[in-house]
C-alpha cells in the first residue's frame, strides 16, 4: 500500500506554503528542494544570510524556496508586539519576546499563527521539546480540544498501522488516554484510512487483573460514548489487536477481529521504545510525528534524519495543508 505515493497526488494537486524553520541546517534546506522539485509544497525557509550562502555554496537547487532571514526581518518589531499581546498573561515583555525571537521556532510559530504560512516543520535539528514549546504556547490548540497528542505511522505491504501518543503526554490519565485515542483515529481518517483503534496492555480482555488496567478501561468507555463512530477496543496485547488467528482465540467478540491499525500506548514510554526499536531492527520506514489537536497544522521531524527522511516526513503535512 503505497500512501506516501497518494499523499503526494493529493499535496501536488493544491501545494501550500510549508515553512521549515530549521534552514541553518543544510539537510533541512536539502529536504525542502526536494519538495520544491516534487512541487508537493511551496517551501518557505528560515535561515540567516551566511546559511543560505552556503545553501548556494554547496549547489544545492533553490529554484522555488522563497527564504527568511529571521535574525533581520522587517516583520521582526510586528512580532514583537504581537507576541507580548499573546502572552502577556504570562508577564511576558518587549525585551522577552525580542529575545525569543531570536530563536527560529519562536519566529516560525509566530508565521504559523498569523497564517503567513499553512503550516510548519521542525525538530530536524532542534529537540521535540525546543521546537513544540514555542507551537504549544504560541499557536495552541483547537477549540475545545485539552490534550495535543502525537501520531506517527508505518506503511506496511497489506496495510497502514497508526501510533499514538509517542511523543507528549507522558503518563496520560483517563481523559487524555480518550483523546490521544479520538486524535490518533482522526489523524489516520484525514489522510484516508478508516481506523480500527485498540488500546494496548499486557492483558487482552480482563486475562491480566492490575490497577494500571483501570484508566484503559475507563478511556475506552469514554471513547465509545464520546465518538461512537470510532471502532475502539480494548484492553488487548498486540498480538490480539493485529493478528486475526490470535483474536479468535483471544477476544473473539471484539469488533476489530485483530485488524486494527491504530494503536494507543498506556504511556509515552511504551510508545517510543516501540516505534524507536522498529525504527532500528526492520526496514519499516517511519513517519511523523504529527502533532494532533493543534490550531494550526504542523510535523515534529527527528535529529537524525537524512534529507530524505525529513522530504518524506513532510509529505502527509504537505497533503494535509492541501486538502484545507
Amino acid at each position: 500500500m503505497d500512501i506516501i505515493a497518494e499523499l503526494k497526488e493529493k499535496a501536488q494537486k493544491n501545494p501550500k506554503r510549508l515553512l521549515f524553520v530549521e534552514g541553518d541546517d543544510m539537510r533541512v534546506v536539502k529536504a525542502a528542494a526536494l519538495c520544491a522539485a516534487a512541487k508537493v509544497c511551496k517551501p518557505v525557509v528560515l535561515a540567516k544570510k551566511e546559511s543560505q550562502e552556503d545553501a548556494k555554496k554547496e549547489g544545492i537547487a533553490l529554484e522555488g524556496i522563497d527564504f527568511i532571514d529571521y535574525i533581520t526581518s522587517d516583520k521582526l518589531d510586528d512580532y514583537v508586539a504581537k507576541l507580548v499581546e499573546l502572552r502577556k498573561h504570562k508577564g511576558m515583555t518587549e525585551e522577552k519576546a525580542r529575545e525569543l525571537l531570536k530563536n527560529p521556532a519562536y519566529f516560525g510559530a509566530m508565521m504559523l499563527k498569523l497564517k503567513e504560512v499553512d503550516g510548519a516543520a521542525g525538530g530536524n535539528s532542534m529537540s521535540t521539546a525546543e521546537w513544540m514549546r514555542p507551537v504549544f504556547q504560541v499557536v495552541g490548540p483547537k477549540k475545545g480540544v485539552k490534550t495535543v497528542s502525537a501520531v506517527c505511522f508505518i506503511p506496511m505491504k497489506e496495510k497502514v498501522v497508526f501510533f499514538g501518543d509517542t511523543d507528549f503526554i507522558i503518563d496520560p490519565n483517563v481523559e487524555q488516554l480518550a483523546q490521544i485515542a479520538i486524535n490518533a483515529a482522526d489523524f489516520a481518517k484525514g489522510i484516508g484510512i478508516e481506523p480500527k483503534v485498540a488500546l494496548l496492555s499486557y492483558s487482552t480482555k480482563g486475562s491480566g487483573e492490575h490497577e494500571v488496567l483501570k484508566p484503559i478501561r475507563e478511556a475506552l468507555a469514554l471513547v465509545k460514548k464520546q465518538r461512537p463512530d470510532i471502532i475502539v477496543d480494548g484492553e488487548m496485547q498486540v498480538d490480539a489487536a493485529v493478528n486475526p488467528k490470535a483474536a479468535q482465540k483471544k477476544s473473539p467478540d471484539s469488533p476489530l477481529k485483530g485488524e486494527a491499525n491504530v494503536l494507543i500506548f498506556p504511556n509515552i514510554t511504551v510508545g517510543n521504545v516501540l516505534i524507536h526499536s522498529l525504527g532500528q531492527w526492520t526496514d519499516y520506514k517511519l513517519y511523523g510525528s504529527f502533532p494532533v489537536g493543534l490550531s494550526r497544522p504542523v510535523a515534529n521531524g527527528g535529529r537524525s534524519f537524512s534529507p530524505e527522511q525529513i522530504f518524506e516526513s513532510v509529505v502527509p503535512l504537505c497533503a494535509e495543508i492541501a486538502h484545507d
